[in-house]
């Protein structure tokens, strides 16, 4: 029940930061425990200030090139 929840309310963040759905994102609501763990990996991603944000955009941009992301 609560897991559920939780997935909503990742979608509804996504949706205002991104301002849409995203596919990765249709797919990994169907496994709420892996999505919810992926959140909470991103978030623990961008409290980290070792690297300037700057230079982490520069790295996924690079990495999502790498893997052909069409977004």
């Amino acid at each position: 029940m609560f897991k559920q929840l939780k997935v909503n309310v990742i979608r509804k963040f996504v949706r205002k930061h991104l301002g849409r759905d995203i596919a990765p994102l249709e797919n990994m609501a169907n496994h709420p425990d892996f999505m919810i763990a992926y959140a909470q990996f991103s978030q623990a991603l961008e409290k980290v200030n070792l690297v300037d944000r700057k230079l982490k955009v520069l790295g996924q941009i690079r990495a999502a090139k790498l893997v052909e992301c069409p977004f």
